[in-house]
């Protein structure tokens, strides 16, 4: 039963880090490398309005998977912390749990980083649109 557990755990850890890739990975393969110019060169003014819109629509959905991923993960790490009182309750080892609940977290630590980074894109790229759609209406 013990070989289940670890298989289990090494299982859910290795899908957790793949979910956590693929989110850094997608988040590089959906933008266009004009897009990907444009943030690290701040010259988003290039781009027309239909172009940040499709950004924006872009941001927004990794956003939303990424929200969704930490809320999973967070879910997780309740449900290590119960097993954890548990184990504690009956003088089980715990030092597994431990370690999972302390990967969880630096997990949860490199997703608000990713989510940080995302929601200033979205920062920039919503007052671009701003600025794009005064000067439409000023026109």
């Amino acid at each position: 039963m013990g070989d289940d557990s670890s298989r289990s755990i090494v299982k859910t850890l290795k899908n957790e880090w793949s979910l956590l890739w693929d989110a850094f990975q997608g988040e590089e393969n959906e933008t266009t490398k004009s897009e990907d110019d444009a943030f690290i060169s701040g010259k988003l003014e290039v781009l027309s309005l239909d172009q940040i819109r499709e950004m924006t629509k872009a941001l927004l959905e990794d956003r939303k998977k990424l929200n969704q991923k930490m809320e999973s993960l967070s879910k997780e790490i309740d449900l290590n912390s119960a097993k954890l009182e548990s184990l504690r309750l009956v003088g089980g080892e715990e030092d597994d749990t431990l370690k999972r609940i302390h990967e969880l977290h630096d997990l949860g630590q490199s997703m608000a980083t990713a989510l940080t980074k995302l929601d200033k894109q979205l920062r920039e790229i919503r007052d671009q649109e701003d600025k794009i759609q005064e000067d439409l209406i000023s026109s």
